[in-house]
This record gives C-alpha cells, structure tokens and sequence, in this order.
C-alpha cells in the first residue's frame, strides 16, 4: 500500500509530466501556424489604417513632430496585430503613381515566456514595423505645384489598402484642394463649391463611397488664407466624405499645430 508521501511524489511526478506535454504541444501548435509574409501580415488583415500625408507643401517642424505623436499614438493604442498600416503621401505625381510608401501588418509584441524567444519578438516588432513606420513619417515634406488631395482619396478608397472589415484613415493635410480643374484658392463662393467641384470630376467617381471607415481629418493651419477659401474648404469636405456606411463610419476634426503659410503658387483653374 502506498503511502502518503509516495503519493505525493507520484502525483509530483504527473504534474511535470503533464506540464511538459502541455508546453510541447503548445511549441507545435506555434510551430504549425502560418508564418507571416515580407509584410508581417499572416493571411488576410483583420482591418485597414491609412496614413495619408500631405507632402504638396513644407510643413513646420512642430507640425511634423506632431504628425509622428499622432500617428504613433494611433498605432500603439488601436491598431490590432496583424492590422495592415499603409503610409501613402500626396503631390502631383500622386495623380499616375499612387501606392503606399510603406505597407505592414502590425506583428505580436510580446509571447509566451515558456515557449516564446520574447526577447526576439520585441526586437521583431521594432526592426520590422516601429522602427520603419516611424521613418517613413518623419521624412520632410516637399514643394509641388498640385495639391490632388480628392483625387488620391478616392483611388484608396476604391483599393484594398481601405476595403477591410474595419478601417481607419487619418489623413494629415491643410485640406486645400489645388489642380488645373479645381482649386479652392480662387474659390468664392462657398454655396457653389460643391458642385464646382462635381462638374470637375465628370466622367469620373466624384467622391468616396466608404465602409466602416472611421475618418480623421488633422488640419495643418495655413496663415494668409481668404475667408472665401476657408468657407468653401469647410462646405466642400463635409460633402465629400458624406459617403461612409457602417458601424465604425464617422468623421472627426482635429487641427495640428504650427501655421505656416504657402510656398507655392496655386495651379489655374480650367474655365468651363
């Protein structure tokens, strides 16, 4: 007959055992699952960011900074692992060659110490998406003639980088529409603006139709603006994203700091 203390070293001994069969088919299961892409993204993305940054004008330093708080914050509070964020800038090349700047899935940031290499995973996450992330926004902005902030809108709506089951678009910009068919800088009347706007986009989608997208507008402040352009910026832009269904649809307004004024000259507006 057994005693108690033979009991107890059996009962040790099944726990151990029991244990190490747990960690080891837990190392399988890790061992069998589907490794992550060049991108870090393990099949298909549980949900979209876009990062849009308005590269067509300089943009204060203290702006900038804030760009990167911004985004960064956005990125360590809400976006998921395995999330795809997308970095895509706007110019005038943005009108032919639109495509992200940088595209990744967020990876895991920690593990299990028991079975994990947890020190890699950190490392992983920094070397393969903060890291770059981080560069990719800090990189000073450019002059260019053409401002096609709708234009670059509506062709990453209509993309698979904001057709996920759940999306999210932080655009950062002055919101200052400026190519050879539209500006709003010899806009003058805010009650025709939109559909100033719509006859310069005939034969085309004139605005996005999102998804349950829910959408940021972080203004840069721009000094030496008409009231006539401000009004009919803010006319416009409510309008144009007013197209937005589901559960995480919305739109938010947020200015950034700084204030400096255009370095280039607004592009001619075609006459109809």
């Amino acid at each position: 007959m057994l005693s108690n203390k033979d009991r107890q070293g059996y009962w040790l001994i099944a726990g151990v055992i029991a244990a190490v069969v747990v960690v080891l088919g837990f190392k399988v299961t890790l061992d069998r699952a589907p490794k992550p892409n060049t991108d870090n993204c393990v099949g298909d993305p549980v949900a979209n960011t876009v990062v849009l940054l308005d590269y067509s004008e300089q943009v204060p330093l203290q702006t900038r900074d804030e760009i990167v708080a911004r985004t960064m914050a956005h990125v360590r509070e809400h976006v998921k692992v395995n999330e795809r964020v997308s970095v895509f800038t706007i110019s005038a090349l943005s009108k032919q060659e639109l495509k992200p700047v940088i595209t990744l899935c967020r990876p895991p940031e920690e593990g299990n110490r028991m079975v994990e290499n947890v020190n890699l995973i950190r490392k992983k996450f920094q070397d393969n998406f903060e890291k770059p992330l981080r560069q990719t926004l800090a990189v000073a902005p450019g002059d260019s003639p053409e401002s096609p902030i709708a234009q670059a809108l509506i062709d990453i709506s209509l993309s698979q980088y904001l057709r996920g089951p759940t999306n999210t678009l932080l655009v950062f910009s002055d919101m200052l529409e400026n190519t050879p068919r539209f500006t709003l800088y010899r806009c003058v009347s805010p009650s025709s603006a939109v559909t100033r706007f719509k006859e310069s986009r005939l034969g085309a989608q004139q605005r996005p139709h999102f998804q349950n997208t829910a959408v940021v507008l972080n203004l840069v402040p721009r000094l030496n603006q008409s009231k006539d352009t401000l009004q009919c910026r803010d006319v416009l832009w409510p309008w144009f994203f007013g197209d937005n269904e589901g559960t995480n649809a919305k739109l938010d307004v947020d200015y950034l700091p700084g204030g400096a004024p255009m370095s280039t000259a607004p592009a001619a507006e075609v006459k109809r």
